[in-house]
């Protein structure tokens, strides 16, 4: 019988297994970083787009968070390539995805068969094949993928914001109510009882008309607008 105490995150959650626990954990640093540390400025993660320095940026932490949450923030604030967006594979992919095991790219069939598709071709020149081949990774960062839960692996890179972090909040709390305390055969039959929860709860509309799922899409491509246009201040400015 599956131990069904919960386990331990910034609030005490039932949750099915550890590692979802962790990327729950980790999850909500992602959050931290896209939430404006007072209303009206910019997030640590726009702060750190603008001044190039992840460093400066955490400076606005406060000093009781540990190094270890810092040095998983200067992870997560890294500039990001110009090719393809393979530090999805490491993110937490939000609430949509903390449940489901970590993909890498060996696994990405997704990506294998574009690559099998392009190597098939024949391309006149070396120049050629690597335009095609960055044509190729932008394709495949702005795609929605079934390893993030239908997310772009752009999306899943930014990061959620505010309503995610409430939206995630709001579901872990419902999961609690419902399991804390319930014994399952397996942590197999957890988890499966966990998903076929998140996938009902994410298809629920609000107020607004919206899906949860709607709603988590539209923040996270905000902030890659917002994201975009620091970028763009600062080639302005250049």
């Amino acid at each position: 019988m599956v131990d069904s105490r919960p386990t331990r995150t910034t609030k005490s959650y039932w949750i099915p297994t550890e590692a979802a626990g962790e990327r729950v954990f980790w999850m909500s640093l992602e959050f931290s970083l896209n939430r404006p540390l007072k209303k009206g400025q910019p997030s640590i993660a726009e702060m750190a787009l603008s001044s190039g320095s992840a460093d400066e940026a955490l400076l606005g932490l406060p000093p009781v968070v540990p190094p270890k949450i810092r040095k998983e923030a200067q992870r997560l604030l890294r500039p990001w390539p110009d090719s393809r967006y393979t530090g999805a594979y490491g993110r937490s992919g939000g609430i949509l995805n903390v449940f489901t095991p970590q993909w890498g790219e060996p696994q990405d069939e997704v990506w294998a068969e574009k690559v099998a598709g392009r190597e098939s071709k024949v391309f006149p020149d070396d120049q050629t094949r690597q335009e095609a081949l960055r044509a190729l990774e932008n394709r495949w960062n702005t795609t929605p993928h079934p390893f993030f839960a239908g997310l772009t692996p752009a999306q899943v890179m930014v990061g959620g914001g505010p309503q995610e972090a409430e939206l995630a909040d709001e579901f872990l709390g419902q999961l609690t109510r419902l399991y804390d305390g319930r014994p399952f055969d397996s942590v197999g039959q957890a988890l499966v009882k966990t998903l076929t929860l998140l996938r009902s709860w994410q298809s629920q509309r609000r107020k607004d008309g919206r899906m949860v799922l709607e709603i988590i899409v539209a923040e996270r491509n905000e902030l890659l607008a917002r994201r975009a246009r620091v970028l763009s201040r600062l080639t302005d400015s250049c």
